[in-house]
């Protein structure tokens, strides 16, 4: 079903997680795996998305004791796709999509796997790239799915649908079918069971020109690629001088793709997207759009900032002594001076240590209260940095925000009994 060469390249890594949704196309790769691999190297991801009720429920259990017969390790994921989908305004294909990629990269970044592998194959390259097409990307979207992202692994993607149906009906292997497949509601679905089918009665080698298509269009973008101006990271953004960017070209339009998928999954950027970018460079200084999947650009003086909008997703963590791990930031909660914010103890009493959220507000030491986005524009923190401060809160009342400063609430005076330092440093490297 693979070639030598895929499987070798298989073969290279020392831990591989494999996306399983007991369908048969992650079944056969499953299968091919165990047979093929050394097994100690493989383990098993099962994402539960609570969307098909019972279906679902079957599906999860069939793959967790599938996993059990063969001695290798499940873990499950249960999500509420439907929740995520209604907060974040997503469709269920998009946030089901987010969800997983999101799960795929924590598994990697927490180096529980070398790579997370799916069973995306042939046709599904196929389907993406018109998806792609039907949605107005540009030059990149033709490219369709990657082989090896560096955290997804698509060992079938040269790989048809028809190969992999011969090798179940070969090795006998069970799979569950998802139903969902044949609702037309979904649009892969359209584009699967009756977009292609129509396309193939004219143009029986649609497909394969697709495919080569693809091929022209990667190496067109790798060239592109050279010729675009280049990104930098700083912190948690991503930066392009907007001295490069005078003129709009297929160049410097690369670049701001190429800005986007730097702090994001890929994301499904249409040509209004990248118009969007281009039309802040004349708007006034901290001008901001709203780009897929909470990516925003924002005008920062001589330069377009990049950055993940993460203000719906409050993090949160106890406020305790000892060594915080919050995001990016370490936090040092000490009675002892470590050099950081010093502040009465007891005056802190229940509070939690969070990110901003709606109706904050801060009353600098021996100054007026005012709304925390107010304070944080006095002192000059840039828009994109504002989502991942660590904040010091008890409800709405800001205590300090870390670690720049406390507030009046908090500070020490004659009273003071017990006196604590706050010392925040933030991980980031790039």
């Amino acid at each position: 079903m693979l070639s030598s060469e895929i499987v070798n390249y298989l073969s290279s890594f020392n831990k591989l997680v494999f996306a399983v949704s007991g369908g048969k196309d992650s079944m056969a790769l499953l299968h091919f795996a165990l047979k093929n691999l050394d097994k100690n190297k493989i383990s098993v991801v099962t994402v539960h998305h609570n969307l098909r009720g019972e279906e679902g429920e079957r599906d999860r259990d069939f793959v967790v004791s599938f996993c059990n017969k063969q001695g290798i390790e499940c873990q499950v994921y249960e999500e509420n796709i439907k929740e995520f989908c209604q907060e974040n305004g997503y469709t269920i294909e998009q946030g089901a999509r987010i969800r997983r990629h999101k799960i795929f990269e924590s598994i990697v970044a927490n180096k529980k796997a070398d790579r997370v592998v799916l069973a995306h194959h042939k046709d599904d390259q196929v389907e993406s790239i018109l998806m792609h097409i039907f949605r107005g990307c540009g030059l990149k979207g033709l490219c369709g799915m990657e082989l090896d992202t560096g955290v997804i692994l698509r060992p079938l993607l040269y790989t048809s649908s028809e190969e992999i149906k011969q090798y179940i009906e070969k090795e006998h292997i069970e799979f569950v079918q998802d139903s969902t497949n044949f609702e037309l509601e979904y649009s892969r679905n359209k584009i699967r069971n009756v977009v292609i089918k129509e396309i193939e009665k004219v143009y029986p080698n649609f497909s394969t020109n697709i495919l080569r298509l693809s091929e022209i269009s990667n190496e067109a973008v790798n060239y592109i690629g050279k010729q675009a101006p280049n990104v930098y990271k700083q912190n948690n953004c991503v930066y392009l001088k907007i001295s490069e960017l005078n003129e709009k070209n297929i160049a410097t339009e690369q670049a701001v793709i190429n800005a986007v998928e730097t702090i994001a999954t890929r994301v499904d950027l249409e040509k209004c997207h990248i118009d969007q970018v281009f039309d802040l460079i004349e708007k006034e200084n901290g001008k901001t759009i709203n780009l897929p999947f909470n990516v925003v650009a924002v005008k920062e003086y001589d330069k377009i900032a990049f950055y993940l909008n993460q203000s719906e997703n409050i993090e949160t963590t106890d406020f305790q002594l000892g060594l915080v791990a919050f995001g990016d930031w370490e936090i040092d909660i000490s009675l002892n001076n470590n050099g950081g914010l010093k502040a009465d103890l007891d005056k802190i009493g229940k509070a939690i240590i969070r990110t901003r959220k709606q109706g904050d507000s801060f009353k600098r030491f021996k100054g007026g209260r005012k709304p925390l986005g107010k304070y944080l524009t006095d002192v000059k923190v840039a828009k994109m940095q504002r989502d991942n401060l660590p904040i010091l809160a008890r409800d709405n009342e800001v205590l300090a925000v870390l670690p720049i400063e406390i507030s009046d609430g908090i500070s020490v005076d004659d009273s003071t009994k017990n006196i604590v330092y706050l010392k925040a440093v933030s991980k980031r490297k790039d």
